[in-house]
């Protein structure tokens, strides 16, 4: 993916999310049809935190993911319109709409969605709606706060074999 070079037009201007999302998905069918010649086979559980919170959301319908686990994550991307954060995302509307796992349909797969009880309250929000929205639809997968943890801590719960969302982790692997 480029991260610098010549000016581009806004019509061919770098999309990172796009690009990002993309490449994952190629990287999930390089894995469908190259894995087993490379000793990989067996369920893929999608697992990120933060930007890869919302990437697990964005490639759960992929046809090589079994299962996902998707902490702290941005799921609704309208907001983030208007931040400096835009400024490296270029975020449009088109990509806003395609690219928010709010706005999308939802995917039949097990997906734990977790958050943190001290994130900052977006965060906090696009989890619990985004499991509201997979729950109205009767899909499997828990939401899992974890109490006290904030944006940073939170991944501290993968460090212990009997963290909770190690735990969480496993079972989905199962």
């Amino acid at each position: 993916m480029p991260a610098a070079g010549p000016a581009r037009s806004p019509a061919t201007r770098w999309r990172p999310t796009t690009e990002i999302v993309a490449e994952i998905n190629a990287a999930l069918d390089w894995l469908a049809a190259n894995g087993r010649a490379h000793g990989i086979d067996g369920k893929v559980v999608l697992s990120g935190w933060s930007a890869g919170g919302h990437l697990t959301a964005m490639c759960l319908g992929h046809k090589r993911v079994s299962a996902g686990l998707a902490i702290s994550g941005v799921y609704e991307l309208g907001p983030i319109r208007d931040t400096y954060l835009n400024d490296k995302l270029q975020l449009g509307d088109d990509e806003i709409e395609t690219l928010s796992p709010l706005r999308l349909p939802v995917v039949a797969k097990p997906m734990l969605i977790t958050y943190g009880t001290a994130e900052l309250p977006p965060l906090v929000s696009d989890s619990r709606d985004l499991h509201a929205k997979r729950a109205a639809a009767h899909l499997p997968g828990a939401l899992l706060p974890v109490a006290g943890a904030d944006h940073f801590t939170i991944v501290h719960e993968l460090r212990d074999a009997d963290g909770a969302l190690t735990r969480q982790a496993l079972l989905l692997a199962d």
